[in-house]
């Protein structure tokens, strides 16, 4: 098995590259505007799909985060993250979008939106029959988490977030976010699947 600990995501050339993107958009540069929507519509299209919402309201609140950014692009001045920014922008979008379908239902809004994985299995080396049983395996035991852990491992290992920045996503400080993490991912190595397997299915 993989150590887990020497594969600690690393964001750092990301990060300098989003930084160039961003300057040169606030310089006016549309073309890095175009940039940006590039890389992130279809990441932040996967977040908003673990978090339950359907494909054409997704694709809507993406739209939206996107035209309030262009259009008042000089709040991004002090962003210091922009992969992290536009998570949370689109969260909060999201959660809007949540309590406006609960504004004539008796049930009480909640900060908290459920979060599920889809798995697939994608390895030649596996026989078809194989890949399911593995998935449907791996499938179980992320339905043992709870929401914010499916959450907390999505955004760590699939889009490579810090702690800190998962953190301002789920209103958690890092350290609570990294026992987080570290209760989901030793609850689903007791399930004896490598978890190497487990990151490449999420």
């Amino acid at each position: 098995m993989k150590n887990f600990a020497a594969n600690r995501p690393n964001t750092g050339a990301g990060n300098e590259e989003d930084a160039v993107l961003l300057r040169s958009f606030l310089a006016g540069n549309d073309h890095a505007f175009s940039s940006i929507y590039n890389k992130y519509a279809d990441r932040l299209f996967g977040y908003g799909a673990g978090l339950g919402f359907e494909r054409e309201m997704l694709k809507d609140a993406i739209q939206d985060i996107f035209y309030v950014i262009y259009v008042r692009k000089h709040q991004l001045a002090d962003v210091g993250n922009l992969k992290c920014y536009l998570f949370r922008m689109l969260k909060n979008r999201l959660l809007d979008i949540y309590k406006s379908t609960l504004h004539n239902s008796e049930e009480e809004p909640s900060e908290e939106m459920s979060f599920t994985i889809k798995t697939t299995i994608l390895d030649d080396l596996i026989a078809e029959e194989e890949q399911v049983l593995l998935q449907g395996k791996i499938d179980a035991l992320l339905n043992t988490l709870t929401d914010r852990q499916r959450e907390a491992v999505y955004l760590r290992f699939m889009q490579e977030l810090e702690y800190e920045e998962i953190g301002h996503l789920l209103k958690m400080t890092p350290q609570a976010v990294r026992k987080l993490v570290f209760r989901a991912i030793k609850r689903l190595r007791n399930g004896n699947v490598p978890f190497y397997i487990l990151l490449f299915a999420i």
